[in-house]
């Protein structure tokens, strides 16, 4: 008999948390004993057309707001009439419109919900502290996607350590090709515009670079976010707006990853960045920040290069000495696909997570 999944998201634009989901369902589609469901609260249309031509069962609630509460009336109905074994969560605030749900459906379905971050802003107040030891109390399970992430949830609520594990994230990979795209692009971004992944930091380091190395650095930065207007000036302040490209959200990141010399990831803090792994699996050099799950992954000087976070003249100088040292960048990106092979792939992914979910039911 097949265990009857839905696994919970707030939508299905681009994101980690969103890609990690999208790669698991179709690879799950593999395992005849996995019954999988989608549901996502907002409307979102960037994966939605690879899990409708997958044939995955797919809801959408459409809720006009992100605490918009009729979502939970309607995750009732749902879990009501589909009847699941498991419902699996990522990111809030789903996570919170299932626990409320939780004490309203089937008492013998298992919750499980995924961390993905080192942080949130509920943690900047203690007075929150209290709605997460509420959400978290009614999970089953809680997968952090590395050994960071779950320390750092286990300092704000030491009590859910039993409940805790580490399943590392995965993604395709394929066979590491020897011929090379032409570089149109010396740096590449990906990542949401928002504050914790530091693209202010990465457009200062661009600016270091063009005054004191002397060196014109094209940059693609693909993502959107509420920083956009602000990022966009703060270029042209700089004087580097010319060698800047916005992408906005873009499909083809394996084609622009082979087309880039390096991925630089400034962020402020992370859990285990997708596109990190994605760089790693293409064979793309990498620089990153020295915060949360990311010195987990890359091992400084083997298999990318980590910098201390806000620190731009120190990430300028780290972008040059790599832009020009060829040897360095094959190396680095060797190491770092062998790595992803071994250890993040999404059969590895897929296979420990229908396991606990087998382990869950029984």
């Amino acid at each position: 008999m097949s265990i009857k999944v839905l696994n919970l998201i707030n939508s299905l634009e681009t994101g980690g948390a969103e890609s990690l989901l999208v790669n698991f369902a179709l690879e799950s589609k593999k395992n005849e004993d996995i019954d999988l469901e989608i549901c996502i609260l907002y409307p979102s249309t960037f994966f939605k057309k690879e899990i409708q031509r997958a044939d995955i069962p797919f809801w959408e609630f459409n809720l006009k707001f992100k605490y918009d509460l009729i979502g939970v009336l309607r995750l009732i109905n749902l879990i009501k009439k589909r009847k699941y074994d498991i419902i699996h969560v990522h990111l809030f605030p789903s996570a919170m419109f299932l626990a409320i749900a939780s004490f309203f459906v089937q008492k013998d379905i298992k919750f499980i919900f995924t961390e993905h971050s080192v942080y949130n802003q509920r943690r900047s107040f203690r007075i929150f502290k209290l709605l997460d030891i509420f959400i978290y109390s009614r999970y089953s399970k809680i997968i952090c996607v590395n050994n960071q992430v779950r320390l750092s949830l286990i300092k704000w609520l030491p009590r859910i350590r039993k409940k805790t594990n580490v399943i590392f994230n995965g993604i395709p990979i394929a066979k590491l090709k020897e011929g090379q795209l032409f570089k149109r692009y010396d740096i590449l971004f990906v990542g949401r515009l928002e504050k914790v992944k530091g693209l202010d930091i990465l457009l200062r380091a661009i600016s270091i670079l063009n005054t004191q190395y002397n060196k014109v650095i094209r940059l693609a930065i693909v993502g959107i976010g509420p920083l956009k207007k602000g990022l966009e000036k703060m270029a042209r302040e700089l004087q580097i707006d010319d060698e800047i490209e916005f992408l906005g959200t873009r499909k083809d990141i394996n084609r622009l990853m082979k087309s880039s010399k390096v991925l630089v990831l400034p962020s402020r803090w992370e859990g285990l960045p997708m596109v990190i792994l994605e760089a790693m699996s293409v064979g793309l050099p990498i620089v990153a920040t020295r915060v949360g799950g990311i010195p987990e992954t890359i091992e400084d000087a083997k298999d990318g290069l980590l910098i201390p976070p806000e620190n731009p003249e120190i990430l300028a100088k780290t972008i040059t000495h790599l832009l020009k040292n060829k040897n360095l960048q094959i190396k680095l990106a060797q190491n770092a696909y062998e790595k992803v092979k071994e250890k993040y792939s999404v059969q590895n992914y897929t296979k420990n997570i229908l396991s606990l979910y087998e382990d869950l039911v029984k």
